[in-house]
């Protein structure tokens, strides 16, 4: 077999050719000092030697069918979601054989200029310049190479991670090619931007692939009747227009309160704790309630609104961190009964204050009930004035 030939059969004496024409470009590019488009040049030659080993090796092409028939295998659940990359195989692997056929060429031309520098001092510099850029160069399209055959099997676990799914997290996807998921995050994008995933998505959390639109519109429509949701379930005191700006301004700071108090309720899983901020909760609403409806009020709660609920909220958040930790060690334990004690106390002060504030009302109550009482007397309309009306009556 010819030299110039693989154990194949490939024959590869064109790409030889193409790297003598690299060499030439280098050269020219190291004459002119323009460097500019040697890139450019470099990638225009590789992409036109891929198309000519396409057109003069159909059966390439016999192996992309095979390669498609392979991957299959993997995607037959959903193959219409993933982009065919065969033809990337083949580049990768001409990068890697055009950059070894160029840097080893280059290398040698680079080891056969310093022999000559040192043994009859002639070479010259521009010849140095060419070789090792050339060689660089190479190297350049090796490293590649490797790159994209390495994201090419990465794909494919992808692929086999996702399985008859539409979705997976990053962190499963990560687990499946041993990287970090900032790594497969933005491999994953990089895949997206190339067609690998025909209707690749990310979640807005970042949490996440989605590999169809049809599952995509889903997460939106789901995503946004759980905002629905939330909106509608917050706790809330509403604001009118005919408030004064100071009384908004606390029931505005209490609406934030709340939402707060019931954030940290839903992160804490444990039962009694939770049923004690679900207390918590609708007694301030009840107190911003009445505040509202009475803005006389207001300024009893402003000891509640500089230091009870600020406390409280900072108190849920330490609880729920010290509940969030693998181990519920002596300290952690401690530290969260005491909260939960302190939690009670502060229920029983908000009782106190929800009752003081309807004091006032009350009081007026039953005076306006003491004065209906005495008009009823002297109009005889009460009901010793009925009995003695109907007992009048019978005796007659």
């Amino acid at each position: 077999m010819d030299k110039k030939s693989y154990d194949n059969g490939t024959d590869f004496s064109f790409v030889e050719q193409k790297v003598r024409e690299v060499q030439t470009t280098i050269e020219n590019a190291v004459k002119t000092s323009n460097y500019q488009e040697l890139n450019q040049s470099i990638t225009k030659m590789v992409n036109n030697t891929l198309k000519q080993y396409q057109k003069e090796h159909p059966a390439t092409v016999q192996k992309k069918t095979e390669h498609k028939v392979m991957n299959q295998k993997i995607q037959e659940t959903h193959p219409e979601l993933y982009g065919n990359t065969g033809g990337e195989k083949v580049k990768d692997i001409l990068l890697i054989v055009f950059g070894g056929l160029l840097s080893g060429s280059m290398a040698i031309g680079l080891l056969t200029v310093q022999i000559l520098q040192a043994v009859i001092g002639h070479g010259g510099i521009t010849s140095t310049a060419v070789t090792l850029i050339g060689t660089l160069a190479g190297v350049g399209m090796i490293y590649g190479g490797c790159t994209g055959l390495g994201r090419l099997k990465r794909f494919k676990k992808y692929v086999q991670a996702l399985g008859d799914r539409t979705y997976c997290d990053f962190e499963r996807l990560a687990g499946a090619v041993g990287r970090s998921v900032k790594f497969v995050k933005k491999d994953i994008s990089r895949m997206i931007q190339k067609g690998w995933f025909l209707e690749g998505h990310v979640d807005e959390q970042g949490t996440c692939l989605i590999t169809s639109n049809e599952t995509y519109q889903q997460y939106l429509e789901t995503q946004k009747q759980l905002e629905l949701r939330e909106q509608e379930s917050d706790p809330k005191v509403q604001l009118e227009d005919n408030m004064s700006p100071e009384a908004q301004e606390v029931l505005r700071k209490g609406n934030e309160f709340l939402v707060k108090i019931r954030k940290s309720n839903d992160a804490i899983p444990g039962e009694e704790i939770s049923a004690k901020i679900s207390r918590m909760e609708m007694i301030v609403q009840k107190i911003f309630e009445r505040a509202g409806e009475h803005p006389e009020v207001i300024p009893d709660l402003k000891k509640m609104m500089d230091y009870y609920l600020p406390m409280t909220v900072k108190l849920l958040d330490a609880y729920e961190d010290m509940d969030g930790q693998p181990v519920q060690g002596e300290n952690i334990t401690a530290s969260k009964k005491e909260i939960e004690e302190t939690i009670d106390t502060l229920n029983i002060a908000f009782e106190k204050l929800l009752d003081s504030i309807f004091r006032d009302t009350a009081w007026d109550v039953s005076t306006d009930i003491s004065v209906l009482h005495t008009v009823l007397a002297q109009e005889g309309l009460t009901e010793d004035d009925f009995e003695k009306m109907k007992q009048n009556a019978e005796m007659k």
